[in-house]
């Protein structure tokens, strides 16, 4: 049985040895540390259901799923599998759908599952074991609890046993630690780091000490309000990209963006994300917060869960506007349901209203999600702040179901032919999305009422195949390069480039409108969109950050 466990990870896991050496003996220290949760987890379903075969067949069946999962997301996101990645379970049902679209044919997906439901069947019907019974059956339980609770604790002596530094274990480089210590290993490792900065909470004292010493408890300017308040569109476009960084790519499917970017502010936006994680983006931008300043979260709507988040939207509610948040997909996935209202959004239309709207794709198309946002708007209303979430340009790319007539030749680049298949689907995905955004540009140009218009990609494509083979005009890794962000004011043509990261992003909106805001987006306002981080330590950043996530920058009044 060990003996099949080791095969099988070595096998596996591309840290581990294979074929098996016993030349050296670190290869074995790896495959031990990475075997010790597979051993507790086959001694806890032997417990459970007392047959050797079937606990057997179950603990193979969970090692397939997490290295299928973990070679999945490493092919179209470049990291492996983290632990926070196993919140996705908590809603299983609802997130299926989507990531099934990774996965083989729905045909092959049922076969599967029937062939597994009647191994695990026909291996229930071998005969228990006699001896674990009784008072043995409930030791072994307990054992076994403590073991895995005091491993998942990261209680003496694990922390010994896994020696991190010997590993050259490196919590902010994932995907290399995974390919130094294995996979179970460096999910063990990144749950104890991650585990232990969420306890951390900032010092007030300390905290309020350093602000006053950076000179930032002083009142910021106040701004003078713009009258009357103009409506605010915010369309947060999934995976928009400019191609044409790219090496040998010079078709432009992006030109009303870019025409458009000649009479209003636009710029390249750094996102804390690449491939995927769209709700970090969306959240630096709602809320104004790095989340560089909380490094162990990788998931903020699973893992800031608070009843109330500070964010922009919560600032233009109190400034008398009406929030809605729109996108064609289930409210359920990536906890928007609850986190749409913590944020402070009045209404949050999901798939549910968008039944039986138009597709292209595999999903939503964002001509349908133009439409819903032009019907929202009513000139008599007050004034509104619409965020727009599309979902249409989400890979995976190699089989969307797109007509051949839509899907012409775009790429003159060397390429091989799944990689060219793959980026002019997603160019032909990103056209559909520029003519989408024509549409709203001309009905916002058009309106009587005053409009902002706020556009800005969450991350790049999961396209690495491509970007292997091609690179990047600048030189830069695939991680590094940015997205496009544009603002139009159907009252301004002033037109402005500037480069920031996401989270500075709502202060152009705050510059834009005028408005009255709380402490925080006063301050980041102040210090500018293009500047603030060279003019602000990242210590003082990370202070000011979590301060305003608990909801305590109003310290800094009374220290005045």
């Amino acid at each position: 049985m060990a003996i099949g466990y080791v095969l099988l990870v070595s096998y596996l896991d591309p840290a581990l040895p294979w074929p098996i050496t016993f030349s050296r003996a670190e290869p074995w220290t790896l495959l031990f540390l990475n075997l010790v949760p597979v051993l507790i987890l086959h001694g806890a379903l032997l417990i459970v259901t007392r047959r050797l075969l079937l606990s057997c067949w179950l603990t193979v069946l969970a090692l397939g799923a997490l290295y299928f999962i973990n070679y999945i997301k490493l092919k179209e996101l470049a990291t492996p599998l983290l632990p926070d990645d196993f919140h996705f379970l908590k809603a299983i049902g609802v997130n299926y759908a989507f990531f099934a679209q990774y996965l083989a044919s729905s045909r092959l997906q049922l076969l599967l599952a029937i062939g597994v439901l009647a191994i695990t069947l026909l291996l229930y019907r071998e005969r228990p074991i006699g001896s674990i019974k009784g008072g043995i059956r409930w030791g072994a339980a307990v054992l076994t609890v403590i073991l895995w609770s005091t491993l998942v604790q990261g209680s003496a002596p694990w922390k010994t046993v896994y020696y991190p530094g010997q590993l050259q274990f490196e919590p902010w480089a994932p995907r290399d630690s995974a390919a130094r210590t294995g996979l179970i290993t460096n999910m063990i490792l990144l749950h104890w780091e991650l585990r232990g900065d969420s306890q951390l909470q900032p010092n007030i004292d300390a905290s309020v000490q350093l602000l006053r010493d950076y000179g930032l408890t002083s009142t910021p300017p106040v701004l003078q309000a713009r009258s009357p308040l103009p409506d605010i569109i915010v369309v947060q476009s999934e995976s928009l990209f400019d191609v044409t960084r790219l090496n040998g790519i010079d078709t432009d499917v992006m030109p009303t963006l870019h025409a458009a970017a000649s009479r209003g502010w636009s710029g390249e936006l750094r996102v804390p994300t690449f491939g995927g994680g769209t709700i970090r983006t969306e959240f630096e931008f709602l809320t104004g917060l790095p989340l560089a300043a909380f490094p162990h979260v990788r998931y903020p709507y699973l893992q800031l869960a608070h009843a109330e988040i500070p964010s922009l939207v919560r600032e233009l509610r109190s400034n008398g506007y009406r929030t809605v948040a729109i996108h064609p997909n289930g409210g359920a996935f990536w906890n928007r349901n609850h986190a749409f209202r913590a944020l402070g959004f009045d209404q949050f239309l999901d798939a549910d209203a968008f039944e039986g709207a138009d597709r292209y794709g595999w999903y939503v198309s964002d001509a349908s999600l133009v439409d819903r946002v032009i019907a929202e708007l009513r000139d008599d209303d007050p004034p509104q702040m619409i965020m727009a979430i599309s979902i249409q340009n989400h890979g995976p790319y190699e089989t969307v179901p797109l007509p051949s007539s839509e899907n012409p030749r775009l790429v003159q680049a060397s390429l091989d032919a799944s990689s060219t298949h793959s980026l002019e689907t997603y160019m032909t995905l990103v056209q559909a999305s520029d003519q989408a955004l024509a549409r709203l540009f001309e009905f916002v140009e058009n309106r009587s009422r005053d409009t902002i218009l706020l556009v800005y990609g969450d991350h790049l494509p999961a396209l690495n195949d491509v970007y292997a083979q091609l690179g990047f005009r600048d030189g830069r890794k695939p991680e590094e390069q940015p997205v496009p962000w544009l603002l139009i004011d159907n009252r301004s043509r002033e037109p402005r480039v500037q480069d920031g990261p996401a989270w500075l992003l709502p202060t152009l909106l705050v510059e834009k409108t005028g408005l009255a805001t709380s402490r925080y987006f006063s301050e980041l306002t102040d210090l500018g969109f293009a500047n603030a981080e060279s003019r602000i330590p990242f210590d003082v950043l990370k202070v000011l950050a979590r301060l305003q996530f608990d909801s305590r920058l109003g310290l800094l009044d009374t220290v005045n």
